[in-house]
């Protein structure tokens, strides 16, 4: 009878050892930092020698784009679409389709524009780069909605997928709600 005790107890404590083990590892895993644009450095330059670095300008000082500066801070591509698992329902006014979102200055089709500049003003770049692949996540399946996001948050290059599968990537997708689904 203990031979039987033993033979059941083991693997049942193997296997809390395990998800122990895992636990730990987890509590390791942070985002990873997001690299910041390196501080302006102090050029001393001739005043009168032309800035190669300038963007393109008119009469009025305007960019090509019609923005002060040229070049928007964020463009990004937004492509909405639902995963084929049926079981599941999107949430509501979620519409498969394709947006462009350009920020400082804040515009193109995107529906709320402003809104989502401000919410990438407050995260980031991060929920655009971060990786949870090796993160412990809960599994739970918040939706069917995929979006596919390309482009640059300042000098940050994005190509990246939110979906609703674990809830990492949940958290993830609700970081930047009003980018994707305003």
């Amino acid at each position: 009878m203990s031979l039987h005790t033993l033979a059941t107890a083991l693997p049942a404590r193997l296997a809390a050892l395990a998800a122990l083990g895992l636990l730990i590892t987890a509590c390791g895993n942070e985002p990873a930092e997001v690299n910041a644009p390196a501080p302006e450095s102090d050029q001393s330059t001739d005043p009168s020698s032309p800035d190669e670095s300038a963007p393109d300008t008119d009469e009025e000082g305007q960019g090509d784009d019609g923005s002060a500066d040229g070049d928007a801070g964020v463009e990004l591509t937004i492509e909405r679409a639902l995963d084929d698992d049926e079981s599941l329902s999107p949430e509501a006014g979620y519409e498969e389709g394709t947006w462009t979102l350009t920020c400082a200055p804040a515009g193109g089709d995107h529906p709320d524009p402003e809104a989502a500049c401000a919410q990438i003003e407050e995260v980031g770049a991060e929920p655009f780069v971060l990786d949870t692949d090796d993160m412990m996540c809960t599994m739970i399946m918040g939706g069917p909605e995929v979006v596919h996001v390309t482009g640059h948050v300042e000098d940050t290059e994005i190509d990246t997928e939110f979906n609703k599968v674990g809830g990492c990537e949940v958290d993830r997708f609700e970081s930047v709600e009003t980018v994707l689904n305003p």
